[in-house]
């Protein structure tokens, strides 16, 4: 009876509220390496790119500062590794990036066979095949037998396999390595189109002499749900991405700003702004992290909406219309679990 009622206790003192606070292994590698290290796009317009003076900038990089100031309590506090579709689940699994929050699609074979967790949808993306407009394809009908460039190993390049298979047609795929090598094959003309998501289409389009004489077929091929990624096996540190991602879409949605974060956190008399910004809230023990670690996160990048505007925004890097990316309560297709 005494090795029953022992045992009956650890399991209770392992499923109560907070139990596995502190016990991530990502989490203490991080601690003690002082570093936040983060797998982002070699350079993508609005995703990641460095600027003019060798700074890195975009979506994908805020993110990764997001998660610094959550962990470690300063935003700068991260080594952005670029990663190419092919290295980037080498790197998550190996170890050579804590994080991954690259332009990649979340998908079932990705989830259950690579080693990696998705956390949670950060931008949904739509698949696009952008052609030469003297060219005169409008369709994907049109594409039989025509050469489009789509990068190697990406999501894309299955899904113009599938879409084609299904269609009836025959594209003849011009393999790449990246957002580079399809820019520059399109340029050549070694490919009359170019097959990606729209952002990248986008930034693709944008930086060529002419935008005016480029466009999109009429058909928008998939949705692609692009994700944040973790290492399988580590939930404690899953836990704490996917919460913190989280708490900068409840930000947006409860008016937590940037500016304003610090004042709401102490003044705010609502419950969830209390819960997740509140220091006394004491959301962050249950992930093992310091009491103000939401509260870090917001004001080290802003809440999510922020961080689109710099990127997206009319007066960002790369302007494109919310729409899909939008918070739900607004409308869009981006949620989070309830913090309750």
């Amino acid at each position: 009876m005494m090795r029953l009622s022992a045992a009956f206790a650890l399991v209770l003192m392992l499923a109560a509220p907070g139990a596995a606070a502190g016990q991530s292994p990502t989490l203490e590698s991080v601690r003690e390496r002082g570093v936040l290290l983060c797998g982002v796009n070699p350079g993508q317009t609005g995703m990641a790119v460095r600027n003019e003076t060798g700074a890195w900038d975009g979506m994908g990089v805020d993110l990764c500062r997001a998660f610094a100031a959550a962990t470690l309590g300063e935003p700068n506090a991260v080594e952005f590794v670029p990663v190419t579709a092919r290295t980037r689940f080498p790197a998550l699994q190996s170890g050579e990036i804590d994080i991954l929050v690259r332009t990649t699609t979340w998908t079932y074979n990705r989830d259950t066979a690579f080693g990696v967790d998705f956390i949670a949808t950060y931008f949904m993306e739509t698949e696009r095949i952008l052609v030469t407009a003297e060219s005169g394809l409008e369709t994907f009908a049109d594409l039989d037998g025509q050469p489009i460039c789509v990068i190697a190993g990406s999501i894309t390049e299955n899904i113009v396999r599938n879409r084609q298979d299904a269609a009836g047609v025959t594209i003849e795929p011009v393999p790449v390595a990246d957002v580079a090598g399809y820019t520059e094959a399109y340029r050549e003309g070694r490919c009359v189109g170019v097959a990606d998501g729209a952002a990248g289409l986008t930034a693709l389009r944008t930086g060529l002499d002419d935008p005016g004489a480029h466009r999109f077929i009429t058909e928008e091929l998939a949705i692609s749900p692009l994700s944040i990624a973790v290492r399988h096996g580590d939930d404690a540190w899953e836990d704490i991405v996917r919460w913190t991602f989280f708490a900068l879409l409840e930000a947006e949605r409860l008016g937590v700003t940037q500016i304003n974060a610090q004042r709401m956190a102490r003044e705010s008399r609502h419950p969830i702004v209390r819960r997740i910004f509140n220091a006394e809230g004491g959301s962050g023990e249950a992930l093992g992290l310091e009491p103000d670690w939401a509260l870090r996160a917001v004001q080290g990048v802003g809440h999510y909406g922020e961080i689109y505007d710099r990127a997206f925004g009319p007066n960002g890097a790369l302007p494109i219309e919310r729409g899909k990316n939008r918070i739900w309560s607004e409308g869009g297709m981006l949620f989070t679990a309830p913090f309750e």
